[in-house]
């Protein structure tokens, strides 16, 4: 069973984005029951969930090379990094089911098979920050590889299943999958605190969260210095 989110307007997606350490990080999901799992593209055919380790681990990295690394911008090194941290996490394995691949002739793949969760999941993604000296504006972008500054917790407000074409809307409020979202964010706050943000003129409240710990180091990040930016 597939599904849609985000529909309708001021009806879309549930969104929080914020910057913990990777200590912090694996911190917020500790007491909770959750998968990480692959989403977004194909998986092998023996998958069933990815191990926790291996976004932890990826977040750390992401962490210390993108986030507050200081080499040079390299697009293809930080796509890297980037995959390894975009996942999605559900409450219930059970929830998640899977799609044969089947290509032109009729042929099944027996390498590979498609995600189909039959619930909406939460999506983390990187987050990023644009900036205009000239115009004297800050904001989240949708997209500004070079600007990436966090993660982004997702979660449709609505969605409509494959089940009836479509045709009906339901409030994911209904859903597991809330809950674990609402406490994720609540784990989150409880360790950090809304930003901001100072250029050389301007002081800016960016709608991001961010702990105390992590922002020790963050200034480190090369968009916030080849800006003249920085987190207080």
């Amino acid at each position: 069973m597939s599904y849609f989110g985000g529909l309708g307007a001021g009806k879309g997606w549930n969104k929080f984005n914020f910057i913990l350490t990777p200590e912090q990080f694996e911190s917020i999901f500790s007491e909770l029951k959750f998968y990480f799992v692959i989403t977004n593209t194909r998986v092998a055919i023996d998958y069933t969930a990815t191990d926790k380790s291996y976004v932890y681990d990826g977040y750390k990295d992401f962490f210390n090379e993108i986030m507050i690394g200081n080499k040079e911008y390299d697009r293809k090194e930080h796509w890297l990094y980037e995959d390894k941290i975009r996942i999605s996490i559900t409450d219930d394995i059970s929830k998640i089911g899977f799609k044969e691949i089947i290509d032109k002739k009729g042929t099944v793949s027996n390498k590979f098979k498609l995600v189909d969760p039959t619930e909406p999941v939460i999506d983390i993604s990187p987050f990023y920050i644009i900036f205009s000296e000239h115009k004297e504006s800050l904001s989240i972008a949708y997209m500004n590889t070079e600007g990436t500054i966090g993660l982004e917790l997702t979660y449709p407000k609505l969605v409509s299943f494959s089940t009836d074409k479509f045709n009906s809307v339901v409030d994911t409020n209904q859903f597991n999958n809330t809950l674990l979202f609402n406490d994720l964010i609540k784990n989150i706050k409880a360790l950090s605190s809304k930003a901001k943000l100072q250029s050389n003129t301007k002081l800016y409240r960016p709608n991001f969260w961010i702990s105390p710990e992590a922002k020790k180091v963050i200034n480190e990040n090369r968009y916030l210095k080849s800006n003249s930016l920085t987190i207080i």
